[in-house]
């Protein structure tokens, strides 16, 4: 798990000198990760301490890890204070525990680390369906991309600036026309069986949320975005986070996913280019901070846009 090292910051003093003097628990900070995520010692052992201004999102992951009999050997689970509380509030966050592995992210253009990561899933999926927890509800993976495409036509000034209209249209018209196609299933249904049979999606496959540990053991991290819906979803978004490496590959690709009860549309998910106005949304909104170019970011989309096109078109003719 890759950290900064970075000076502590007023916020980051406060809350450890409250830990260490009023809580009274034997915490030392090591590293801080990104805001609000610090890798600790407790006791001398590493953790994660990681804080929630909306409780619930926490909450909901306690309660589940606790009915999850495969946890262990899975996943980064929660774990109590040295007091047994499972949470702590302070400064406008509910802070809890995860255990801490040593390992290195997966990397996604690795034949190997793809295949583990697709079995953890699995292996996530299977020893987690029937897990009476209360969920946050989550909206569909179509009504998430319909939101996603309106927030990518609001940057098309953008692309008319750069003399990049072409891209824009092109983008926007598969996205489009995919994502029609993808909603016209009957997902209402598909949904309500889901919530009847407990089925639990992690919702977040990017590659930094499976770790590979010394005993090349892949585990998951970050269940922030646990809910209750189609593993479908799990796995269309996983196939697009593979599409970059594999585009030209699709026998490769599809070998990953030969589990797939319903192959066709897991393809029609995959063909939906959202990833790349997800990538390019969170380009975008780093160029307006003054954090990256709007050239380079419009580069990168147009160069991930080339390969994208010959995918969707080359797979036409398999629906």
């Amino acid at each position: 798990m890759r950290t900064d090292h970075r000076k502590g910051d007023s916020y980051t003093d406060r809350l450890f000198h409250w830990l260490n003097h009023e809580e009274g628990l034997p915490i030392t900070l090591d590293k801080v990760i990104k805001p609000k995520v610090y890798k600790i010692r407790m006791n001398h052992s590493p953790m994660i301490l990681k804080g929630y201004r909306r409780p619930h999102v926490l909450l909901q992951q306690i309660e589940f890890f606790k009915h999850w009999n495969y946890a262990s050997t899975l996943a980064a689970r929660p774990i109590p204070f040295a007091d047994r509380s499972d949470t702590k509030s302070k400064l406008g966050c509910e802070w809890g525990l995860f255990e801490w592995i040593d390992g290195k992210h997966a990397d996604f253009g690795v034949d190997h680390d793809r295949k583990a990561a697709v079995q953890v899933m699995q292996q996530f999926h299977k020893t987690s369906k029937g897990i009476a927890v209360l969920a946050i509800p989550k909206d569909p993976l179509y009504i998430k991309w319909e939101r996603r495409l309106e927030q990518f036509e609001e940057t098309r000034d953008v692309f008319v600036d750069a003399r990049k209209t072409k891209l824009f249209n092109e983008l926007h018209t598969c996205m489009l026309q995919q994502l029609e196609r993808f909603s016209n299933h009957p997902w209402g249904e598909v949904e309500e069986k889901a919530w009847e049979n407990h089925e639990w999606l992690h919702g977040d496959v990017a590659h930094h949320n499976f770790l590979s540990g010394s005993d090349n053991q892949m585990s998951l991290i970050d269940f922030d975005l646990l809910h209750t819906g189609p593993i479908l979803y799990d796995y269309i978004q996983l196939g697009q986070r593979f599409l970059p490496y594999v585009e030209t590959k699709q026998a490769v690709l599809f070998s990953y996913f030969k589990h797939m009860e319903n192959r066709e549309l897991w393809l029609q998910g995959v063909r939906v280019p959202a990833d790349l106005l997800r990538e390019w949304l969170f380009g975008y909104r780093r160029s307006l901070r003054g954090e990256a170019s709007f050239s380079k970011q419009l580069r990168k989309l147009d160069k991930a846009w080339s390969s994208r096109k010959m995918f969707v078109q080359s797979t036409d003719n398999m629906l």
